[in-house]
């Protein structure tokens, strides 16, 4: 497994993740958990890479016992997190190491649209959904809606459940 951080590309601002593979949005909930399994069973059939994307909102790290004082080394922690989560998962799903290689990318944006857009390109993208089923027959949650919406490839969206 390999950790990479998705730099800006010089698009405006706009983030991507390599072209091909299979990009997942994964943010450490059971839902999220749920699409990264999913996303590397598929992955170890069709032979492709994986990308786990996590969108978090632009803020700043302080650290608290200084007044207002920026944290240099908070990016590179929580990169460091996303990838040990990520890490844990694929250890723990059978079949997946080393027969799928695994990367990482964190995205700054507010909106699934974010992930969307940094996915161009990649041959799935994989989300998981956090609402329950009931509320799947009335549709999906304004994120899942964001990424459907600007995604410029198949979507699946896998319940915690890991079934789509």
């Amino acid at each position: 497994m390999t950790a990479q951080h998705s730099p800006n590309d010089g698009t405006g601002g706009a983030q991507r993740i390599r072209a091909g593979g299979i990009v997942v949005g994964y943010d450490g909930s059971a839902a999220g958990t749920a699409a990264l399994r999913w996303a590397l069973a598929e992955a170890r059939r069709r032979a492709a890479r994986v990308t786990a994307a996590l969108v978090s909102e632009p803020d700043t790290a302080f650290v608290p016992a200084m007044a207002m004082g920026l944290n240099p080394h908070g990016a590179r922690r929580a990169r460091r997190a996303l990838a040990l989560a990520v890490e844990e998962v694929v250890l723990d799903t059978p079949g997946t190491t080393p027969a799928v290689r695994v990367d990482t990318a964190e995205l700054t944006g507010r909106s699934g649209q974010v992930l969307a857009r940094a996915a161009r390109g990649a041959d799935l993208l994989v989300i998981g959904a956090h609402h329950r089923r009931p509320r799947l027959a009335d549709g999906v949650g304004a994120f899942a809606a964001d990424v459907i919406r600007h995604a410029g490839c198949p979507v699946v969206v896998v319940p915690a459940t890991g079934r789509p």
